[in-house]
């Protein structure tokens, strides 16, 4: 493995992902920098991690932070999950171009490795069997879609140029740590609070739908594991196990011991009603497999929660 070469990590993007790996990495003894907009995990980052307060759609604001050697993870959003064929035009202006400029310049400045953080979710449309990561990609949204597109230019750059190598992370859904439930970071967050609080929860959507959660230790670990990979690779970073939105509402439920005031509305956005994920791969390649189950993480944010309110 080429784990003790890399050593210095740049985070694009201050998200609720980008500011957990941050820190992981510290707590690896890595030189971290993160760059983004402020947001409220800002005030969570170890204070050893240096902050560049960018656009990073801006390639003149983003360039002069990238190093010869650095691991460059990107952990942005970009655009937002709900949008629709009308959006495309003003996507592509403000972030593929970006994202294209950001590929040649990791080239140029010859990085040790390109960590794209792709969506499981997504990418492979509805499936009733575990989606594996030779399965074709079927994305039934605009959110997927541009994952599976910019998948491919990290792909194709690499093969011209033999400069980017890369690791694509196709991640299922994350939960744990520090999330704010008042900004809809994930559901298994929101429902906590609704239920600790005693609000009303509304949810759009089909509960029958089934998801692949992983707890944001094991997505950390899981992650940290893969970047040390000597080869370019796509991995599922996920449990491996589906669960129903149904099931989590009743965990959540039986955890904080309230019943959620629930008001259920169709979603007008097309969305995944079946997401199974194969994470094969993953044990194989790195020996690690994802170690908490959907209760022990919901009971530990449970926890976690009421510890905050006391």
């Amino acid at each position: 493995m080429a784990g003790v070469k890399m050593r210095k990590v740049l985070v694009i993007g201050c998200g609720y992902l980008g500011s957990h790996l941050a820190n992981y990495f510290c707590a690896k003894n890595w030189i971290v920098k993160v760059a983004g907009r402020k947001s409220i995990h800002l005030n969570n980052l170890h204070p050893s991690v240096e902050f560049y307060d960018v656009d990073v759609t801006d390639s003149n604001q983003i360039f002069n932070i990238i190093e010869k050697d650095d691991v460059v993870i990107f952990a942005m959003g970009s655009i937002n999950a709900t949008n629709v064929f009308e959006d495309v035009t003003k996507d592509i202006q403000e972030y593929y171009i970006s994202f294209v400029d950001l590929l040649n310049e990791c080239a140029n400045k010859k990085i040790n490795k390109f960590v794209f953080l792709s969506s499981a979710g997504t990418v492979y449309g509805e499936n009733e069997i575990p989606a594996c990561e030779t399965d074709c990609l079927n994305p039934v949204n605009i959110y997927g879609l541009q994952k599976v597109f910019f998948e491919n230019l990290i792909k194709i750059k690499q093969a011209e140029s033999k400069q980017l190598p890369y690791v694509i992370l196709r991640v299922s859904n994350p939960y744990g740590g520090f999330q704010n439930p008042r900004k809809n970071q994930g559901i298994i967050p929101v429902l906590i609070n609704r239920a600790i609080l005693k609000e009303e929860f509304v949810f759009w959507g089909n509960v029958n739908s089934v998801r692949d959660f992983i707890y944001i230790d094991d997505f950390l670990q899981a992650t940290y594991l893969s970047i040390t990979l000597e080869t370019d690779e796509i991995i599922n970073i996920a449990s491996g196990v589906s669960t129903s939105i149904k099931e989590v509402i009743e965990t959540v439920q039986d955890e904080v011991g309230a019943d959620i005031k629930m008001l259920y509305k169709a979603s007008n956005n097309k969305v995944v009603l079946n997401n199974k994920l194969d994470n094969k791969k993953l044990i194989n390649l790195v020996g690690y497999s994802p170690e908490i189950t959907i209760r022990q993480g919901i009971s530990i944010m449970v926890k976690n929660m009421l510890d905050s309110l006391d």
